[in-house]
């Protein structure tokens, strides 16, 4: 099984080459693709983290750790991480790109980084870069770590292959139900530990403030409420709910997140389908809109500051939706759809606390939504009671640090 991955690796690492070039143009990094990292003599923990949600994680544990004394180096994946580490992330931190699973470029990278230990946040498992870790005697950790049901039965297929690539690998889980899917795929039950999720820890940005008020700026006094980490096939639906909520509710606004940029142009013509006037937000919106399209990176924090409730998208349509917390920590009601697959834990936890709604469909979503920009101090009770819900959680990130210096060597 690792020879065909390793055969598989070596022939579609090209496309995938390209595709990340295509994709993040302007900020694809060849060289670090590669493993041609700057070497680095103060063995640093190294923390890889795909996007934006797990580079925030990472930002927060690399704080912690460097309190603790000890160097960091991060990596990501994606163009939309690296542009947030840079913005949210320690000066000195200097993120790079995430080198490509082949042996020569992980062992290049292990090589020049010569880090003391290597952290994967949530879900990763690269079995080229595990191996070239032990073989230089590197531990490895996956923190945070989450096996969706979807991933779950995905890598079941594989098992062989992780079975490998997790025999020495230091697992802290999010639940016992994670652990004990990392366990099936062959991780030790001795290195798995449940620590919690760290995104209960993150905080704003530092630049919260300032871009809350940047964006407050142009935003006319009127009902305001957010949709965030909207994704394909959902924008029509999310405007759809708008024209209905501006109906019951009239000169309601709107801020529409798309989860992925190069949707924009998408959500434009949504909006002009449906008689919305929308404009996006680099634009420098005036105060003739309906619809404020976010396309920016690290804002959407600062936006859900600024609505009377939020709706968490990549839940209305079947792609097991995003990051519920987000609006939570801020004290808004947090409405999201019927596929919350990827974060189902926390959307129970704020169901149960009485923090959150789901809805069904547009009309549903139109109808809460209306409710809460009629009462806003009904918005406010249900926003506290999701504030309460996810400080019960905190600490992970602290317990993690201290399971990751505790567990390396010399350290």
């Amino acid at each position: 099984m690792r020879l065909v991955y390793r055969t598989l690796s070596l022939l579609l690492a090209p496309f995938w080459l390209l595709f990340l070039a295509i994709k993040q143009r302007g900020n694809f990094r060849f060289l670090e693709r590669l493993g041609f990292y700057e070497s680095r003599e103060d063995a640093p923990i190294w923390i890889q983290a795909v996007s934006v949600g797990e580079v925030r994680i990472a930002l927060r544990l690399a704080a912690v750790l460097k309190s603790r004394g000890l160097p960091v180096a991060l990596t990501s994946t994606t163009a939309t991480g690296l542009d947030l580490a840079v913005k949210e992330g320690h000066p000195d931190l200097s993120p790079q790109a995430f080198p490509v699973d082949l042996p020569g470029c992980a062992k290049r990278a292990v090589k020049r980084l010569s880090p003391r230990a290597l952290v994967l946040v949530e879900t990763e498992i690269w079995p080229t870069l595990f191996r070239e870790a032990r073989t230089s005697s590197v531990p490895v950790f996956i923190v945070n770590a989450r096996l969706s049901d979807r991933s779950f039965r995905r890598t079941q297929k594989f098992r062989r292959l992780y079975e490998k690539a997790l025999r020495d690998v230091f697992v802290a889980a999010q639940s016992e139900e994670h652990a004990a899917r990392f366990h099936i795929l062959g991780a030790s039950s001795e290195r798995i530990v449940v620590l919690g999720n760290l995104k209960y820890d993150l905080r704003p940005p530092e630049t919260f403030e300032e871009v809350r008020a940047s964006l407050a700026r142009g935003i006319p006094e009127a009902p305001l409420w957010v949709a965030g980490s909207v994704r394909e096939g959902e924008e029509a639906l999310v405007l759809e709910a708008h024209v209905a909520v501006r109906a019951s509710v009239p000169g309601a606004r709107l801020i529409l997140a798309p989860r992925h940029l190069n949707r924009t142009p998408v959500c434009m013509e949504e909006c002009k389908k449906l008689g919305l006037r929308g404009v996006e937000r680099t634009a420098g919106p005036g105060p003739d809109w309906d619809v404020l399209i976010l396309d920016t990176v690290g804002e959407l924090w600062s936006a859900y500051a600024l609505g009377t409730a939020a709706f968490v998208g990549g839940s209305l349509v079947p792609l097991g939706g995003q990051n519920v917390l987000e609006p939570a920590f801020l004290g808004k009601p947090v409405l999201f759809g019927p596929h919350t697959e990827n974060f189902r834990e926390d959307a129970e936890r704020l169901l149960a606390g009485s923090g959150a709604a789901r809805v069904e469909d547009p009309r549903a979503l139109a109808e809460r939504v209306a409710a809460f920009l009629s009462e806003p101090a009904q918005a406010e009770a249900c926003g506290k009671k999701a504030l309460i819900a996810v400080e019960a959680h905190k600490g992970a990130v602290d317990r993690t640090a201290k399971w990751i210096a505790d567990t390396i060597p010399g350290v």
